[in-house]
């Protein structure tokens, strides 16, 4: 039952009435818009208007219309869709704010953020000052994310701080919540939804008034430009790298830098591969090559390993050993793919490898993870596909041993180039002096490099100097990954040399060639033949002749005639304790010759302990004479 029809029940109810010298009658409150034109007369002050909205529904109550507040509220809302909203917009009203924007509804200013509501009541979305002042937009994703700003603490006393989050934390009152970590007052409910609508009303209604800016979350080469030396392009990644972009800067004086990094030029080769290694990360994109490792390693401590890859990251950046351009081996695989993957087109120096071994010494680093240019393929919370990092540059290693062990992969060995360095030869002369100087100075020739090469023509001159390196590699009998990468590390050097050291010490493909690989070193089938005669050898006493019984020890096979005749599930079990494949291993032998088998099959079937027993018959190497083909049949292998 409305207030019209209870009317009707009380004949005798007052029916009119005088506000302000002003005459109302209640069909003026249930059939007309006059005492809601008298209130909303007041819309540009807010506290006028509550207060005569107090009186005016006190007022409808003598006559008997208790619903005034509610009717109110829905010509406001009315007005609103018809827009017959007089009120002017308000601006925001911070103390030393760069940017004033306009902010609807929403009273901005020192004493936080908020506005009336339903009933006058009143809608709080901060209380303290908070502004979006800027929008970055990714080149490389088209993501767009939001700088804010805000501040806390005693009036006139307090800085502003800033935090670039994702645009969905600051439109979502789920995610918006995630702002209390750095201090804002945000809560989840109700302010947590007002927040998000004061951000989004000042966004929406100051569009072309916030600025834009290209943003990046990467280094290296993108559309615009090699970043982090790209003007109007800013960072806008992983807090957890804002050190490392940090890092990547000048400092000093170039002419320091340059004095120290001619010293250790003049001083060893190794110290020249690892300089013109760091040069050579820019150029593994534009000319098309994979990414490589140069690895420093040695048992002999002083040799100056550690100083030669702070000289070369100090081309960049800060050197500083265990700093963010300078890690060491104690990750995990991810942590080096997110590593790999912001550094990107710029080198990645990695410190101490022993600290990347197990329990047991193993080796647990996994060189072809980051040679291969690409992270591992991961869900992510929607169990879609989360963006998975890419990368194209090299990286510059250093332990005690080496970093590919004799069951890697060929595919591993071949991204490789190993420098063995010893106590007789060492890579620096003074390392002590070197370093101080390039933690003091470093930063400058990089940036000199990368606007040269930037420039169309001088990438061309760079792109013929590595195909000429690269054919001369290959006439070294070097595999063609091997080639690739030390074509790089030489052109890399050449145009350093001549735009940047201008010296005569650089580097050549006869030098180099002492430290690329040949196809047979690289191969993983020459390097598991090798392992498994010296397995072989290792365990003769347990490998019989004819009728031959061996007490207290496990048969492993048979040695006959130059061949070592191994159980089939010794032999699997022997590659498979060393990290080989025996299948692929097989295949090898089988395809030189390394191995008599019986047709259709990878082994030969004999008699041992007079039981017929499935074998690897495989060829001992034999120095004196060379192996001549013999058929199967003629072969004497029943023991």
């Amino acid at each position: 039952m409305d207030d019209q029809e209870r009317r009707k029940d009380k004949p005798d109810a007052v029916t009119e009435g005088i506000l302000d010298g002003v005459k109302y009658t209640v069909d003026d409150f249930l059939n007309t818009t006059k005492p809601f034109e008298a209130v909303y007369s007041y819309r540009e002050d807010p506290f006028k208007e509550g207060v005569f909205l107090e009186r005016m529904a006190a007022f409808a109550k003598t006559l008997k219309v208790n619903s005034f507040r509610k009717m109110y509220g829905t010509y406001v809302k009315s007005m609103k869709l018809m827009g017959g909203v007089n009120k002017p917009d308000n601006v925001t009203q911070f103390d030393e704010q760069d940017i004033e924007l306009i902010t609807g509804d929403w009273i901005a200013d020192e004493d936080g953020v908020w506005k009336y509501g339903v009933y006058n009541s009143v809608e709080v979305a901060c209380p303290h000052p908070i502004i979006p002042v800027e929008r970055l937009k990714n080149i490389d994703t088209g993501e767009l994310k939001v700088k804010v700003r805000y501040r806390r603490g005693e009036k006139g006393k307090r800085p502003w701080n800033e935090i670039t989050v994702d645009f969905d934390t600051l439109s979502n009152s789920k995610n918006i919540t995630a702002l209390s970590k750095v201090g804002i007052s945000v809560t989840s409910g109700k302010r947590a939804q007002s927040m998000v609508d004061y951000l989004t009303d000042v966004m929406d209604l100051n569009y072309d008034a916030i600025p834009e800016i290209k943003s990046i979350s990467r280094m290296g080469w993108n559309e615009e430009g090699f970043s982090p030396y790209v003007e109007g392009v800013v960072f806008d990644g992983n807090p957890g790298f804002a050190r490392t972009f940090e890092a990547i800067r000048a400092r000093g004086k170039y002419e320091k830098w340059l004095e120290a990094a001619k010293a250790a030029r003049n001083y060893s080769v190794t110290a020249r591969i690892v300089l013109a290694a760091s040069f050579a990360a820019p150029l593994v994109k534009p000319l098309g090559a994979m990414p490589f490792f140069v690895h420093l390693w040695g048992v002999d401590s002083g040799t100056g390993k550690t100083v030669a890859q702070m000289i070369g990251a100090s081309v960049w950046g800060d050197p500083q050993v265990g700093g963010p351009l300078f890690p060491t081996f104690r990750s995990t695989s991810v942590g080096f793919e997110v590593i790999a993957g912001f550094f990107n087109n710029l080198p990645v120096f990695i410190d101490e490898l022993q600290l990347a071994k197990d329990g047991r010494g193993k080796t647990i680093f996994n060189v072809y993870e980051l040679a291969a240019g690409a992270g591992k393929l991961r869900s992510n919370r929607s169990l879609g596909l989360a963006v998975t990092p890419t990368w194209a540059n090299c990286f510059v290693t250093s332990g005690e041993s080496t970093i590919v062990m004799e069951n890697d992969g060929s595919g591993a060995v071949n991204r490789v180039i190993e420098i063995e360095c010893r106590a007789e030869e060492k890579v620096i002369e003074d390392g002590r002096t070197l370093a101080a100087l390039v933690r003091a100075n470093y930063g400058h020739a990089g940036k000199v490099f990368v606007e040269w090469l930037s420039k169309e023509e001088n990438l061309a001159i760079a792109k013929e100097v590595h195909d000429a390196c690269y054919a001369e590699c290959l006439n070294k009998n070097a595999t063609e990954k091997q080639a690739l990468a030390a074509a790089l590390i030489v052109t890399a050097d050449y145009f350093a040399t001549t735009l940047i050291f201008q010296d005569s010490k650089g580097l050549t493909v006869d030098e180099m060639a002492g430290f690329m690989k040949t196809n047979e070193q690289v191969s993983a089938g020459v390097r598991g033949y090798d392992y498994m005669c010296g397995w072989v050898s290792q365990n003769a006493g347990r490998f019989i002749e004819r009728d031959e019984v061996i007490a207290m020890n496990e048969t492993l096979g048979a040695l006959k005639d130059g061949y070592a005749c191994i159980i089939r599930t010794v032999f699997d079990k022997a590659c498979a304790d060393a990290g080989l494949s025996s299948k692929a291993l097989l295949s090898y032998l089988r395809s030189n010759n390394l191995i008599r088998t019986t047709k259709g099959k990878l082994t030969k079937s004999m008699r041992i302990h007079r039981i017929a027993t499935e074998c690897v018959c495989m060829k001992l190497p034999d120095d004196e004479q060379e192996f001549t083909e013999i058929p199967n049949e003629q072969l004497p292998f029943d023991l």
